[in-house]
């Protein structure tokens, strides 16, 4: 998954920015710079990001507080 299609599934659930490298464990600079496409981020960092808006969509259908 690219980050601009994690981007826009975070927008699409309603999810934070915060939320998503938070729950990755990535720092938001690294957030930061992929999203201004100073750096794109390696497969390792998408990895952590796809997993965590995963988890996060799932709470939020599950009706967990996010």
């Amino acid at each position: 998954m690219s980050f601009q299609e994690i981007d826009r599934r975070r927008v699409a659930a309603g999810l934070t920015r915060k939320a998503i490298y938070e729950r990755a464990g990535v720092d938001g600079e690294t957030w930061r710079r992929s999203a201004s496409s100073k750096t794109e981020p390696n497969t390792k960092t998408l990895r952590k990001l796809s997993q965590a808006l995963e988890q996060l969509e799932q709470e939020k259908a599950d009706g967990s507080t996010v």
